[in-house]
């Protein structure tokens, strides 16, 4: 007697090839319980799975740009969705909707912490193994001095909606009628990388200001670890959309929570940090500057240099925003 094969949970890949090329809206049950859909919707350009789950009120960010979770409300009723929102990437991330989807049905795990777990072990598995380097744990530690004060001087909300994080703007914090760019070193003088030309030019009319830490390794039972820090800014901002926020910059930084144990150097400033009005004054190079001076601009590609403010003498009363950017206290 011949035994009937048993259908595949998931789709093999030739078959998901097909389905992807045909272009056309899919919808295939996953067997198991609670009931489980893969959905293709070629005109929004999504890829999903859908989760039946009466009781779901909301659904957890994934804090990933290109895949995200959300409740819906179907024929079924009430469904957890996970979509990739790229068609590019529909093929790489098929294999993430499956696991969630053996979790959820054959490990009996909720969908949110379906994805959470799976989401953790993809990124362990794509995780370097280098530690946080030297560099980038001096720069956050300055940055979250800097986003601390703020938090404690103009409010959760308005501190985490100027916070620009690494990379994304030209200056770290966008301020109501001005720019604040924060620096971080841990040497003997107060030296700093610039990491453009444009980074330490004001955006139009808006002032721009300067705010410098300097560090040293702290002693015993003094000053704090960078996961020690993260954890007080986390007190500080508590729960919420701006907690959300908070995590989204710690991660364009490059952090991880396993990162902990690996960043073991307590911190303490050096020297009161400073602050400095970045006008004509200001030891910088810009677009305008060598221009000036007959340089051909298209020339360069790529400038990074070191500024050096040992001696300079900085803003004797600076504004509360910018003292409290300034003042955070570590320990």
């Amino acid at each position: 007697m011949t035994a009937t094969p048993r259908p595949e949970r998931h789709l093999v890949p030739g078959h998901l090839d097909r389905v992807l090329a045909e272009g056309v809206p899919y919808l295939r049950p996953i067997a198991g319980d609670p009931p489980a859909w893969l959905f293709v919707t070629p005109s929004s350009g999504h890829m999903g799975l859908r989760v039946h789950v009466p009781e779901i009120e909301s659904a957890p960010p994934t804090r990933l740009r290109h895949v995200v979770s959300r409740v819906t409300h179907h024929g079924e009723g009430r469904a957890f969705e996970v979509v990739v929102t790229v068609p590019a990437l529909f093929q790489a991330a098929y294999p993430l909707l499956c696991s969630i989807a053996d979790r959820v049905q054959l490990d009996g795990i909720r969908p949110a912490d379906a994805l959470a777990l799976t989401l953790r072990e993809f990124a362990a598995l794509l995780r370097r193994e280098d530690a946080f380097p030297r560099e980038r744990e001096i720069g956050l530690f300055g940055e979250l001095l800097s986003l601390a004060g703020l938090v404690c001087t103009e409010g959760v909300a308005a501190a985490l909606a100027a916070w620009r994080g690494p990379g994304r703007e030209e200056h770290d914090f966008g301020l109501p009628g001005h720019d604040l760019e924060v620096k971080t070193t841990s040497g003997e003088r107060r030296t700093h990388w610039v990491e453009s030309l444009t980074q330490l030019v004001p955006t139009r009319d808006r002032p721009l200001w300067l705010v410098s830490h300097q560090l040293t390794q702290a002693g015993v039972g003094t000053g704090a670890r960078l996961p020690e820090l993260i954890g007080r800014v986390r007190g500080l901002v508590g729960a919420g959309a701006s907690r959300d926020d908070l995590e989204s910059g710690l991660v364009a930084w490059g952090w991880d929570d396993d990162l902990t144990d690996r960043c073991e150097t307590g911190w303490t400033r050096r020297t009161s940090s400073a602050v400095y009005s970045v006008d004509e004054c200001f030891p910088r190079l810009t677009p305008d500057s060598l221009a000036s001076a007959g340089v051909a601009l298209d020339r360069l590609a790529e400038v990074r240099y070191r500024v050096d403010l040992t001696g300079l003498a900085p803003i004797g009363r600076p504004a509360r925003s910018l003292a409290a950017a300034a003042d955070f206290e570590e320990g």
